[in-house]
């Protein structure tokens, strides 16, 4: 079962998965942080240690700053996709230095602006957040059920987690709902990674779907209608 965690103003939504142990997905604000512990606490009777792990859909800083506030209460590892390593192979999950953005830009160009914020110190900070890197298709560790998709587009290091017992979807900002009851795909500037994903995600059996931004849906088949955001 999944929970939707936000606060007043929506910024982002930070989703709890209720299983044997609890998984926290995207913890956002420490607002968000604040809501999901009394929300573990005083609506599940359970208690924040049974938190065991942390997903961070992408890496970008709306998602994350909550990843601090929520280690003071548990000792989850944190996890994103090896896919965002990858976008920025020189920069180490724990430190070291950043890559040269002329390098990159001259093997990569026209399409290389939809990585600059690789380059950043913010991006650097936020990979060192990380301690598991998640392969496309497996399961979600300790979570079988769960399955990890890697959803490039967006970002080049997005993911999704997808229950195919449950038909559950939880995207991160690859789609959004903030427009209204039709989802949006968030598009990068390399359209065939978007494409792919697209194709992907619209070809599971999905009944729940769980945005970054915006109310989750109930619907048959919620990816079938969809609009674009560039």
């Amino acid at each position: 079962m999944v929970h939707t965690i936000t606060d007043r103003f929506s910024m982002a939504n930070t989703y709890l998965i209720e299983d044997e142990r609890l998984v926290v997905v995207d913890p956002g604000s420490d607002l968000n942080v604040r809501l999901l512990h009394n929300y573990i606490r005083q609506f599940l009777g359970r208690s924040p240690q049974d938190i065991d792990l942390v997903v961070l859909t992408h890496l970008h800083t709306n998602h994350t700053p909550g990843v601090m506030a929520l280690k003071a209460f548990c000792s989850a590892p944190v996890a994103a996709s090896a896919l965002a390593r990858r976008a920025a192979p020189k920069i180490e999950a724990k430190g070291g230095m950043l890559p040269r953005i002329s390098h990159f830009a001259g093997r990569m160009l026209p399409d290389a602006f939809q990585y600059l914020e690789v380059f950043s110190s913010t991006y650097a900070e936020q990979m060192r957040l990380v301690d598991l890197w998640l392969e496309d298709v497996n399961g979600l560790p300790e979570h079988p059920d769960w399955r990890i998709i890697a959803s490039p587009g967006y970002t080049p290091g997005s993911l999704c987690l997808y229950n195919p017992f449950s038909q559950e979807l939880i995207c991160g900002d690859t789609f959004i709902t903030s427009e209204g009851e039709v989802p949006h795909l968030h598009a990068g500037a390399r359209r065939y990674l978007f494409r792919e994903t697209l194709h992907l995600l619209r070809s599971l059996d999905v009944r729940y779907l769980y945005p970054g931004h915006g109310r989750p849906i109930l619907a048959r088949s919620p990816l079938q209608r969809y609009g674009v955001e560039w």
